[in-house]
Formats: structure tokens, sequence, C-alpha cells
């Protein structure tokens, strides 16, 4: 059987990762991978392309498509791919770029982009990093950035998911949405 290939994708503190925890409790035979893995070692600007190993990522996909097992790094900006994943039915990957090169968003056989504003970007990264991340950065330098990506993005995307709204409306239009796919 060929895996089912869902990338998850939005800005920074969209949502991705709830999106995808829906998806994997909705289904038996599913794994998910981070993109986040896929960061080079040695990269100041985490939000960029550049900063990731995509055509890694890319491999790992096509591994995965023909039945085969792949490797993956099992820590951030580690280029050491060594933790061992095999196909499943369902197999998701998440990331805040994954749409944005055209040949790694070809890879899926459908894609959800998570829209969040910029209000929701400030208060969950502060909420998930504490007050150590300093708001200017956010505003000056995470939002502009990935505005840059958001729009070739949504409309690579099959499905736009609102993740302003809350867990619970968010897992009852993803297991819409998903079940409409399959």
């Amino acid at each position: 059987m060929k895996p089912y290939f869902i990338g998850v994708s939005g800005r920074s503190c969209s949502g991705k990762t709830t999106v995808t925890k829906d998806i994997e409790t909705l289904f038996s035979d599913v794994i998910s991978i981070n993109q986040d893995l896929f960061f080079k070692k040695k990269f100041d600007c985490e939000e960029r392309p550049e900063a990731l190993m995509n055509d890694k990522l890319i491999e790992v996909i096509k591994k995965l498509k023909k039945g085969e097992e792949a490797y993956i790094p099992s820590k951030r900006k580690s280029e050491v791919f060594d933790k061992k994943i095999k196909p499943h039915k369902i197999i998701i990957v998440e990331g805040f770029l994954l749409f944005e090169n055209k040949k790694l968003s070809d890879s899926f056989d459908k894609k959800i982009w998570v829209d969040v504003s910029d209000e929701n970007i400030i208060s969950r990264r502060i909420e998930r990093r504490g007050s150590s991340e300093k708001i200017d950065n956010i505003i000056n330098q995470i939002i502009p950035i990935s505005k840059e990506y958001e729009e070739i993005q949504r409309k690579r995307a099959d499905i736009i998911i609102d993740g302003n709204k809350s867990k619970k409306e968010i897992l009852e239009e993803v297991k819409k949405q998903i079940e409409i796919s399959l």
C-alpha cells in the first residue's frame, strides 16, 4: 500500500503541531515527521528556507513512498541521520516552510495550511518561550520574514485551517477535511 502524505504548514505558532496531533488521533497507522529536524547545523536565521535541508527531506519522502525505510535526524540541527522510520499508511510532515519549495510541496497528497493572526503569533510565542524572547524580535523579524513566504504557501495548500480557533474547533475542522480527502 502506498503511503498517503499530508503536509501541515503555517507560520510560527499557527497550530501546526495541534493539527498534526489531531490527525494522529484520527488514524491508527500514522507517523509524523517534523521539518525542524532538518535544520542545517550552522545557520543563524532559522526563518529562511536556506536554513533547511529540504533535499534530504525530499529523499526521505521518496524512500517512504517506495515502501522503503528511511533515516531522519533524531534531534534538531544534527546532520546525522540516525533515527529509522518505516512507511505507514499515513505520513504527516509538519513544518513552517513546507510549501515554499515547489518540489517538496509537490511531494504531498494533501497540503494543509494553518492560518493565524499576528497577534496570536506574538502571544503564543511568548507563552511557549516565556519572556526570554523579546517582543521586538517577534514583531520586527519573525512576523515579517514569515509573511514573505506566506502567500506562495497558501496558494499551494489544498486546505486552509483557521488556527485562531479553539483546539476543539480545529479538531472538528481537521476531521471533516481529512475524511473528505480519504
